[in-house]
């Protein structure tokens, strides 16, 4: 029988691929991974990978390429490329208010500034001044939360308690799209890492800690009713997204869970951030996977629809 293989493109981090194709090759003698490696990619060619794992490509433009096009040609890519191209933040939030989750309210606002190569003529679909006070009262008043719409790793997140200080903050932002958010003034906040879907480890993260020490094991941080409901959640969006590889944050405040960040397609494995627990779950639940795909023993969940399956 031929031997299946499992693939990675990953960038600078250390610990989790040599980890992750260990233990694919320690466990299975009819598959084994590697570390991709790429020279230059022939338009529809084949390719011998059953399944990929993407770590990098939202930072590699060529890997996005290369990983759509043995797409087509059968390889399992995870995360889907096509998908992980069009993703944005403002768009998650509008899609969890359709699936009925806890979000805060947010909107979305024209950039501050534009490149040069824009012409007055190309705005004219813009009003302004911008309605401060309108948008303001819709999301119920200061502190507020400004954030870009793409983006992660808390990068150009402000926390903005008036007016003044807003306008200050937004007109540093140039060209990037941002979105004005609410506030949540939580009493938990848990991180999920989620693989293939439905497998979710929850943990209490801590977001005001330097990096990385912010992941901590407390086994009943969550009651079993906030637990119960953070995973279905995280369940829902991932089914949503269509993602294999994500992590999810949840700001809980009277016990309801508000979904904060959910797109992260290519979440932090690190150890030194995950801790040997959590890390050695995540190294074992995804070798599970990926060997289920590759033998054929899985196959990834059909696309969502939009949105006739919200409807449902």
């Amino acid at each position: 029988m031929a031997v299946k293989k499992i693939g990675i493109l990953v960038g600078r981090e250390w610990s989790w691929p040599p980890a992750f194709i260990d233990e694919i090759n320690r466990r299975a003698e009819d598959v084994t991974a590697d570390f991709v490696k790429l020279a230059g990619t022939h338009m529809a060619e084949p390719c011998n990978y059953a399944v990929i794992v993407d770590r990098i490509s939202h930072e590699i433009p060529y890997y996005r390429t290369f990983l759509k096009t043995v797409a087509l040609a059968g390889t399992v890519v995870i995360n889907n490329p096509f998908w992980w191209s069009a993703d944005d933040k403002f768009f998650g939030a509008s899609l969890a208010t359709r699936l009925g989750l806890a979000h805060p309210r947010t909107v979305a606002l024209p950039s501050q500034g534009y490149s040069d190569s824009i012409v007055a003529e190309s705005l004219r679909n813009l009003t302004y001044p911008i309605p401060w006070d309108e948008h303001i009262d819709y999301l119920g008043g200061f502190p507020l939360i400004l954030k870009p719409v793409w983006g992660g790793g808390m990068k150009r997140v402000y926390k903005v308690n008036s007016r003044d200080e807003l306008w200050m903050v937004y007109n540093q932002t140039g060209t990037e799209t941002m979105m004005l958010q609410e506030y949540i003034a939580w009493e938990k906040y848990v991180r999920c890492i989620c693989i293939g879907e439905e497998n979710i480890m929850t943990i209490k993260f801590d977001v005001t800690a330097p990096w990385p020490h912010r992941y901590f094991r407390d086994d009943h941080y969550l009651t079993l009713e906030e637990g119960e409901r953070v995973v279905a959640d995280a369940i829902k969006l991932n089914r949503a997204l269509g993602y294999d590889m994500n992590a999810i944050e949840f700001a809980l405040k009277d016990g309801v869970p508000y979904a904060i960040d959910f797109t992260n397609p290519a979440p932090d494995f690190d150890v030194n951030s995950l801790t040997p627990h959590y890390f050695d779950w995540v190294v074992k639940t995804m070798a599970d996977y990926a060997l289920d795909l590759a033998l054929g023993e899985r196959r990834q969940p059909p696309p969502f629809r939009w949105p006739n399956q919200i409807d449902q």
